[in-house]
């Protein structure tokens, strides 16, 4: 078979595998399965299922809703999930379950604003879930209200007036709500005996202007929750054991830190002395390595085991995202898969059965299992595609900053290198800053390889994934370091890799990478051309536009003198130096962006057209901050294409 290059249209035909689920006895492995209908411009999610003893797999829902979430119910017996458009007349997500057999599947749950995070109990016939509602009435006017300063959420909107609460179901019965107030719940887990409920928020009446958490326990039938914290952790998820003695949560207790790593605690389940079991470990909990040919699966947080010994967890360790485990009793962290990049797993009830999905550079995940017998790969949805394409795998080597540490960095050639050709590069910025790039598959990085650049990317000071000081070290100094660590990385690639065109260079990035790929251009002219991503180039106004602005490091977070610190938001953004830039600039950026909001681009736009710099400013409608990973299919490849364009352009 002669392979052929990657093409922008590829992305309608890669499928996504995400959110595997065993069933308690290990036979069987529910996931969920996203395809492209390019035609509808919209994505077809429905559950899967495979048996662990033949590897047969096959699709277990039907229909036209999208269906999501599949959770086994403790005895096996059935399958919970939520779906979207299965009954037209309701268009949030709502709980629905099937048998284990199949079959025609049943509303379980229903309630106005959708529900979300839904959980079995253990008699495997009620269902806790979140679900936000009114607190002071539905108003009965378009017209906003807004009292709160957290009033709205990138990919959510404005939900002014409402708030998420605890809501508990008999299966097809009608829900009864737990919890009320001015406040959010966030996380919940039923107790093994089901009689209570622990969940996690912040009943503070300044909770939005707090990182902290608490745990709060109530009885299942309702009540006074009781509170078991002191208001001095970041708590974001929490688990029971299976004696009910214990809570799990992650989190950390320097809630006014920045960067700080996200450890695994313990607690007695009434309250008292909390410990700390990954202290020694120095990663984050829960951090992912970037790929835009996923579809996220919900973090698992810290899962027990059967026997209540040990704990395990998913967290990134560069290059990859591994599984790992640690005993009650302390002592060091254990790897239990490792070597892939793992977006999510769960556990049969004996444990001897492990289901996750992985991916590398060059295949999008896959559902893999790990048991008695070894680890395995369990489907092959893009084999057939990968099959006719011609991929550039990456090659890795390190570089030293200017403080002697080892930093790694990849180098991609394109598909049809030639020894003793000059190629243009392209320099790819990740977002967070705490974001992480390894072993995982990126479209984008193989379209420019399939155009004929050589794509280069690292993990500068702030990236996570090496520890919490190499994180830290960038909070407060954007631009500073991190500038540093980039340009290193680009003499040490240019030194290296004669065939890099050093005259013909590009710079790229998203998020925290756009905001640095600003900073870049106007404070050097060695790149050719640029397209900055949903970027950031004001501090000041990002400040109170951004659905987060208020609570970032960047705006001196809890500080009650934040406006006699102007200079200092100003002296860190892209727009005082916009004087400087001379590199032609595409800006791309979504109109219903929360996170990094549209005013930012149409800032940084006006500023290059009034020194006369080359650029354009391309505004995607109806997208948020997540349009390259989940945005409508069209807009996704268009927003390639605009990419494509301004490189071709401006260095070849």
């Amino acid at each position: 078979m002669v392979k052929r290059k990657i093409t922008v249209e590829d992305l309608r035909r890669f499928k996504f595998v995400s959110d595997p689920q065993v069933s308690p006895d290990g036979e069987r492995i529910a996931f969920v399965l996203s395809t492209i209908d390019y035609d509808r411009d919209a994505y077809e999610r429905h559950i899967w299922m495979a048996d662990k003893a033949s590897g047969e797999v096959q699709q277990f829902t039907h229909g036209p809703g999208s269906d999501t979430y599949p959770r086994w119910a403790p005895d096996g017996s059935r399958l919970l999930f939520l779906s979207r458009g299965r009954d037209p007349e309701k268009k949030k997500p709502q709980l629905w379950v099937i048998p284990r057999s199949g079959g025609e599947a049943r509303l379980a749950a229903e309630v106005e604003e959708g529900v979300s995070k839904p959980v079995w109990a253990p008699d495997s016939r009620r269902v806790l879930f979140l679900s936000k509602v009114w607190t002071e009435g539905k108003p009965e006017t378009d017209v906003k209200v807004i009292k709160r300063i957290k009033y709205k959420l990138n990919g959510v909107g404005t939900f002014e007036g409402r708030r998420t609460h605890l809501f508990t179901a008999r299966v097809g019965g009608r829900p009864r709500q737990l919890t009320e107030g001015e406040f959010d719940v966030e996380a919940a887990k039923w107790s093994p005996s089901g009689r209570s409920i622990a969940f996690t928020a912040n009943m503070d009446e300044d909770a939005d202007l707090s990182r902290v958490r608490d745990i709060f326990t109530i009885s299942s039938k309702g009540g006074e929750p009781q509170k078991l914290t002191e208001g001095k952790h970041v708590i974001t998820d929490l688990s029971w054991s299976p004696d009910g003695g214990l809570l799990a949560f992650i989190g950390h207790d320097k809630p006014k830190g920045l960067a700080i790593n996200l450890d695994l605690w313990v607690m007695p389940s009434g309250g008292g002395e909390m410990r700390n079991l990954t202290e020694g470990f120095d990663r984050s909990l829960g951090m992912g390595v970037g790929s835009d040919l996923r579809v996220a699966t919900p973090n698992p947080g810290a899962v027990w085991s059967h026997d209540g010994d040990s704990i395990y967890f998913l967290t990134a360790s560069i290059p990859h995202a591994n599984i790992y485990k640690v005993d009650l009793d302390g002592g060091a962290v254990e790897e239990v898969i490792g070597g892939r990049t793992i977006d999510g797993f769960s556990l049969s009830g004996d444990d001897s059965v492990i289901a996750f999905n992985a991916m590398d550079a060059t295949h999008p995940a896959e559902l893999w299992i790990k048991d008695r017998e070894g680890e395995r790969r369990v489907t092959h949805f893009n084999d057939r595609l990968l099959r006719r394409l011609k991929l550039s795998t990456p090659e890795h080597f390190t570089f030293r900053n200017s403080l002697g540490e080892e930093i790694d960095g990849w180098i991609m050639r394109p598909p049809d290198y030639r020894e003793g050709e000059r190629y243009p590069a392209v320099l790819e910025i990740h977002g967070g800053p705490r974001g992480v790039y390894g072993d995982a598959i990126y479209h984008e990085f193989h379209l420019l390889t399939a155009e004929g650049y050589v794509v280069l990317y690292t993990n500068p000071r702030g990236s996570a994934g090496y520890g919490e000081d190499y994180a830290r070290t960038v909070m407060g100094h954007y631009g500073e370091c991190d500038y540093e660590d980039l340009m290193a990385f680009m003499d040490e690639a240019l030194r290296r890799f004669s065939f890099i065109d050093e005259s013909r260079l590009g710079v790229t990035g998203g998020s925290y990478g756009g905001y640095m790929t600003n900073w870049i251009v106007s404070h050097t002219d060695r790149f050719r051309a640029a397209v900055t991503f949903r970027s950031i180039c004001n501090w000041v106004s990002k400040f109170g536009c951004s659905d987060i602005g208020y609570m970032q490091p960047e705006s001196i977070a809890g500080d009650p003198d934040y406006f006699e610190h102007m200079e200092k938001h100003l002296a860190k953004s892209p727009l005082r130096y916009a004087k400087n830039v001379k590199t032609p600039t595409l800006i791309i950026h979504s109109e219903n962006d929360l996170r990094c909001p549209m005013e930012q681009a149409e800032q940084w736009f006006v500023a290059l057209k009034l020194q006369g710099v080359p650029t354009e400013l391309v505004r995607f409608p109806d997208e948020n901050h997540e349009l390259s990973r989940s945005g409508k299919p069209k807009h996704r490849e268009e927003r390639l294409r605009h990419m494509l364009r301004w490189f071709e352009r401006w260095l070849k």
